[in-house]
């Protein structure tokens, strides 16, 4: 079974368990589980399932269910929720507003199971008269249809390169082995909204009879250019682009974009009296993508500053991009709501060739996450104490992942603030409030001398949750105010602040540090996978990253605001 399909599998599973409102600690750990299964390098088969188990020792449900996937290809349990729950159903509770408590009432008094029920119910104003629900919540509900309708048309960047690796591996068993990835997920954008391919135009009858024939897929629109089709797992639409093998740099570059490159192109390119084809890329032959940009006489730019092309080709040279991360500033052990020991996390870093790593476990308010107190801090601590002594060549940073609540105050007292390495600070709780309320909620946080980092400041979940209603401008001045620096969070759904926020915010004098947020040693290699290519496509200077720098160099930022 393909890692996209164990994937999605778990996906859904997570989704029935959410409905159910079964142990949330299960949920966490299983999230988990599905966000690592993303980011592998490898396919899991038999042979190296091992490789993978060897980080679930301790949980025997999650390598119970992984067993059956790899092995077996269904896992009994997993099944038995599909057949409980429509997926229609669980996909009610994706709008804001409804919760997985409410669409059961939904479902229970009024049968409703799909969005469409819910419009019907909508539209004769049925749902005003459940108590739970009102007048105020069904126009709220009302409302966030648009949310709900833009969020679901919205996939992460690394889900985009999981569907890409399953379509290609797919198309692989055919014999079709050029297929080339283009588009917004080639560019390393955060959000994507489709996946675009390249091919060769002979391969075109093979690979829609392929379509055509498999379960997997779902063919939409066809014609003698392209084929667009989705998998029955997802709705991020996939288009495979045929063009002949001879244009084939010209193509990348047009299929790559963005529509603002290409037309810069094109300009030149009628000046050097060269014609585009009716599709629309430079009919120029032979030419791989490097010796077309060389034609132009313009230095190669790399698919994933191509968003900002006009910048970058005017750049400074002194400005550096190649972010030698020298270590991790937000990472969750077992102390929290994380699976691997705080061991195994300092072994996968040396392993890595990190400098230092700092362990920052949630605190008391987060009780979803198993929050620590004041009594639990002190055991940590302790704990890291004893693994310092094992691995001597790197230093580990003590810190902690503080609540920001909604007045700006943090969940943890100020006499073990002042015993930290750092604080990081981050919202998790109410989301909807005003701009105003939204704002001076991070204000007051900054102002506090023991935050040091502000964690995933805009709050979103890539096709879950929105950005938070915030004044960015002032959020920026006040950070350049504080000294507090701002995360790039390298979680797959995360991937904020997003690459357009952060080139505003570099527009002031803010430096920031890019991070895994990992709950399990293997993510994290998010920094380099996904974190990293935040900061290129926003022309961050790695001068400006405080985790490039040595642990030296590291502890000067991270006391400059104690010390001010």
């Amino acid at each position: 079974m393909d890692n996209f399909i164990i994937l999605n599998k778990i996906l859904y599973y997570i989704d029935a368990l959410k409905f159910k409102n079964i142990n949330k600690k299960i949920i966490t750990e299983l999230k988990i589980v599905a966000d690592t299964i993303q980011s592998l390098n490898f396919r899991l088969n038999r042979e190296n399932f091992s490789l993978f188990e060897k980080y679930f020792i301790e949980k025997d449900y999650i390598r119970k269910i992984l067993r059956e996937l790899v092995f077996n290809g269904k896992s009994e349990e997993i099944e038995s929720s599909l057949k409980e729950i429509p997926n229609s159903l669980i996909k009610l509770t994706k709008i804001p507003g409804i919760g997985n408590k409410l669409a059961n009432i939904l479902y229970k008094e009024l049968n409703i199971v799909d969005i469409n029920d819910l419009k019907q119910a909508l539209k004769e104003k049925k749902l005003r008269n459940i108590k739970e629900i009102g007048i105020k919540g069904e126009e709220f509900i009302n409302k966030n249809l648009n949310t709900y309708n833009k969020l679901q048309n919205e996939f992460s960047y690394s889900y985009g390169i999981s569907v890409f690796n399953f379509v290609k591996n797919e198309l692989e068993k055919i014999g079709i082995n050029e297929i080339i990835l283009t588009g917004s997920v080639r560019r390393k954008k955060e959000v994507i909204k489709n996946l675009n391919l390249l091919a060769f135009n002979y391969n075109i009858e093979k690979i829609l009879n392929f379509l055509k024939n498999s379960n997997d897929f779902v063919l939409i629109e066809k014609n003698n250019n392209f084929i667009k089709f989705k998998t029955i797992y997802s709705e991020l639409e996939i288009i495979i682009n045929f063009i002949p093998e001879n244009y084939f740099g010209s193509a990348l570059i047009y299929y790559t974009g963005p529509k603002s490159f290409n037309l810069f192109l094109n300009e030149k390119a009628r000046n050097m009296n060269i014609i585009s084809t009716k599709i629309g890329f430079l009919k120029l032959e032979n030419l791989s993508e490097k010796e077309i940009f060389y034609l132009f006489s313009i230095p190669y730019i790399p698919p994933e500053f191509r968003d900002n092309w006009q910048i970058y080709l005017k750049i400074d040279n002194n400005l550096s991009f190649n972010y030698s991360i020298k270590g991790d500033l937000h990472i969750h052990s077992n102390y929290s709501d994380g699976i691997s020991t705080i061991y195994d996390l300092v072994k996968e870093a040396v392993e890595m060739g990190y400098e230092y790593i700092g362990i920052t476990d949630h605190t008391e308010d987060l009780k979803i996450a198993k929050g620590m107190k004041r009594e639990k801090i002190l055991e940590e601590r302790l704990e890291i104490k004893k693994i310092e002594k094992i691995f001597p060549n790197i230093k580990i940073l003590f810190g902690v992942e503080a609540n920001i609540r909604i007045d700006g105050s943090i969940d943890v007292e100020e006499e073990i603030l002042k015993d930290l390495d750092y604080v990081i600070g981050s919202i998790h709780f109410n989301f909807n409030e005003s701009k105003d309320i939204n704002t001076k909620r991070y204000i007051n946080a900054m102002n506090n001398p023991y935050i040091t980092i502000i964690a995933h400041p805009s709050c979103r979940k890539i096709g879950e949750r929105k950005e938070m209603d915030l004044d960015w401008k002032s959020l920026f001045i006040e950070a350049e105010k504080t000294k507090t620096f701002l995360e790039i969070n390298s979680t797959l759904d995360r991937l904020d602040l997003s690459s357009s926020l952060l080139f505003e915010a570099n527009k002031y004098n803010i430096y920031f540090s890019i991070n895994s947020d990992a709950h399990i040693s293997p993510q994290l290699k998010f920094v380099n996978e996904y974190g990293v290519n935040i900061a290129k496509r926003a022309l961050i200077d790695e001068k400006k990253i405080i985790n490039t720098y040595n642990y030296k160099e590291l502890q000067k930022f991270l006391n400059i605001k104690r010390k001010s």
